[in-house]
């Protein structure tokens, strides 16, 4: 594979997207693209080893790799607290409500449609719940059975605020355990990519957007928050990423390097055009050999604008014998599969389907059975 000098610069600013998922099931933890800042970041001890006459540096082999990165975005979110911490949001979560109360007789009781919950470490079995009249800070306590507050003495008419803990469906909650136990999780992180203007397909300076996928990454950092008075609580992700081992069936060598990955950064054109980056299409091998009554399959790649040879899905080509060669072959329009019928020799035509200036023609040659 080569470097092509006349290929069109690409600029990368900017994290636009970041999405978190189950690495199990593909379920969506998190995602925001609120963000105003991150960053990825490797790191390694370069094991130099070093000798001869003035110790000189012989090569590097390097250990320890580590990848890094860290997102802040601009919106306040529990997800992502709890993705630090090892802890789910949850619903129906308890609270300090105010209910406005006309007492009836001395004692004042909640409504039916009230239902009173233990504080915040206070037992669930405890004989009163916190509970607050007025603004006088007492607690006075509210009996879980009979809802009637203790310990106050109420004027029949008169109107109370009281305060007391509850059940609210739609809150959320996130509990903050005493020992984090950060989640792994798959990582996308997408980034716009940027050239001059004009250059790309669209006729604008975006020219696509570059992913970074990361199998499995842990999350660990400060799931605090910022109470300032003059800016916005933002919502700060930090992670590592954990070594990912790729499924490989079959591979038996004693010289197989580690298949462990950290990720992949993967670019991607803003087109409509998958074949922008394809060069031309390439018969490898030389000439087809197929025998008659016998099928063989047209060898064909793309080349990419760095050399290098993709096998394409044959459903976007387009397979044709050369007119004088039917006698002694036939070949599948979508396939490329060449069915060999008598001695002689032909030509297949291939092209790619949505673009047919990109073809390419290779020689058949059928021997007897």
């Amino acid at each position: 594979m080569s470097f092509k000098k006349g290929k069109a610069p690409l600029y990368a600013k900017g994290y636009s997207e970041a999405s978190v998922y189950d690495f199990r099931t593909g379920e969506l933890l998190y995602w925001t693209n609120k963000l105003k800042t991150g960053n990825t970041s490797t790191s390694m001890n370069d094991g130099a080893v070093e000798g001869g006459f003035g110790n000189k540096l012989l090569i590097n082999l390097p250990d320890s790799t580590r990848l890094t990165g860290s997102f802040e975005a601009a919106d306040f979110s529990l997800e992502a607290r709890g993705l630090q911490m090892g802890s789910v949001v949850k619903y129906n979560a308890k609270t300090l409500i105010r209910r406005k109360i006309t007492a009836e007789t001395n004692t004042l009781t909640l409504p039916d449609d009230a239902t009173p919950a233990p504080a915040y470490g206070q037992p669930s079995d405890a004989a009163s719940y916190f509970c607050y009249v007025g603004d006088d800070g007492v607690n006075y306590g509210v009996d879980p059975a009979t809802k009637k507050i203790q310990g106050f003495t109420a004027q029949v008419g008169k109107e109370y605020c009281v305060q007391f803990y509850t059940n609210i469906l739609n809150a959320e909650q996130l509990a903050i355990p005493a020992n984090f136990s950060p989640t792994v999780a798959y990582l996308v992180i997408k980034t716009p990519m940027f050239s001059e203007n004009g250059a790309n397909a669209k006729n604008s300076t975006l020219a696509g957007y570059l992913y970074g996928f990361y199998p499995r990454v842990q999350f660990i950092g400060d799931a605090g928050m910022n109470g300032s008075q003059t800016e916005a609580s933002s919502t700060s992700v930090n992670f590592v990423a954990l070594a990912y081992d790729e499924q490989t069936d079959g591979v038996c060598t004693d010289c197989e390097n580690g298949s462990s990955v950290y990720g992949w950064l993967t670019y991607v054109p803003c087109t409509d055009d998958e074949f922008s980056s394809v060069k031309a299409l390439a018969i490898v091998g030389g000439v087809v050999v197929v025998k008659a009554q016998e099928t063989a399959q047209v060898p064909v790649f793309y080349v990419m604008q760095n050399d290098e040879l993709v096998t394409p899905k044959y459903s976007d080509l387009t397979f044709a014998v050369a007119e004088d060669g039917g006698s002694y072959a036939s070949v599948g329009e979508n396939t490329g599969i060449i069915q060999g019928k008598s001695q002689g020799k032909t030509t297949v035509t291939v092209k790619v389907t949505s673009k047919p200036d990109l073809t390419a023609t290779a020689n058949v040659s059928v021997e007897a059975a």
